[in-house]
């Protein structure tokens, strides 16, 4: 990205990985950015892979600008192509007044091609999807970057509630960007839930916390609100509540109880650290491997397998009785 904004652009850009966010923010830039606008009308062509060859990508990428430095050909969702084999000749003699970006999203090259080895040559950018370690710090920067602050509370419940679907997170932050007003410069956990739909009160993370704390009151008037809201998806939720105890499990093993050294140890961030203090003390290691089945259990319900029709809210239930 320092190179594009400096206006350094290579002949070819191949896109590719899990990460849709980051292929859809490069491809993006360039389209945007690379020529003026009235550049654009006469150099600048989108294709949509379903809709054409390799060869035709390629015809269009050998021609010169017309009134201009250079020409963009940007294709679009190139997974769609059965294989890339159509491009090697290209990548072997690529035109230096053409920009060409193959923006693949959802899976990765196979490396073992010769499509790769020849794409190696130009810029590949591999784009995988985050760690959980990494989330956190990446909403992060992505706040200050759109020069607001965020305190580590406000994007722990960000993190918990959207999950690792960046372009998600993204989207609802810029809508948050968009209505928030008044020259206020911080996010906090009221905007959230106003222009994002995050209850600071009745959340996934909350939810956990009590689950943890064996706090059955708590947790049954937070899953009846949590499973109310039109967003809300079972499925996102036993997966989290399975890692988390799964972790658990390997925290009740080492015997330690120590909120930092539990911390240091398993990557924890600071606000979550005691939620698994809370596990490790109040479930004893046949009662988490009994969550850890529960949520197998529901994994597979929720996906329609050996189960019958049941909302969400009613599953929610079902599984806090269960583990409660």
């Amino acid at each position: 990205m320092q190179d594009l904004k400096a206006k350094r652009f290579a002949p070819i850009y191949i896109l590719h990985g899990e990460e849709t966010f980051f292929v859809d923010a490069i491809s993006s830039y360039i389209e945007q950015n690379a020529l003026t606008e009235s550049e654009k009308g006469f150099n600048q062509t989108v294709f949509y892979a379903k809709d054409v060859e390799p060869s035709q990508v390629i015809e269009t990428a050998k021609r010169f600008p017309m009134m201009a430095e250079k020409q963009v050909i940007i294709v679009k969702e190139a997974q769609g192509f059965k294989n890339l084999d159509g491009f090697e000749k290209y990548l072997l003699k690529p035109v230096p007044t053409t920009i060409l970006v193959i923006a693949i999203k959802g899976k990765k090259i196979d490396k073992r091609t010769k499509f790769y080895k020849d794409a190696v040559k130009h810029v590949i950018f591999e784009s995988n999807k985050l760690y959980e370690k990494d989330l956190m710090p990446w909403i992060k920067n992505y706040v200050t970057a759109e020069g607001y602050s965020i305190g580590d509370k406000s994007v722990q419940l960000i993190a918990d509630s959207l999950g690792n679907d960046l372009s998600k997170i993204a989207n609802e932050l810029d809508k948050l960007f968009i209505n928030k007003s008044g020259g206020d410069k911080i996010v906090s956990d009221k905007d959230i839930e106003t222009y994002i739909g995050i209850s600071k009160d009745f959340n996934s993370f909350e939810l956990l916390s009590a689950i943890a704390a064996k706090n059955s009151h708590r947790a049954f008037k937070i899953g009846h609100h949590l499973a109310k809201a039109k967003d809300f998806s079972i499925i996102p939720f036993v997966a989290v509540l399975s890692g988390m105890f799964s972790k658990g499990y390997l925290i009740k093993k080492t015997n330690t109880t120590d909120k930092d050294t539990i911390s240091k140890a398993f990557g924890l961030n600071y606000f979550s650290a005691p939620d698994y203090v809370n596990l490790v003390k109040n479930f004893s290691l046949n009662e988490i491997e009994k969550v850890i089945s529960v949520c197998s259990q529901y994994d597979l319900k929720s996906k329609g397998i050996n189960s019958v029709a049941m909302t969400n809210q009613e599953m929610l239930k079902e599984i806090l009785i269960k583990i409660l």
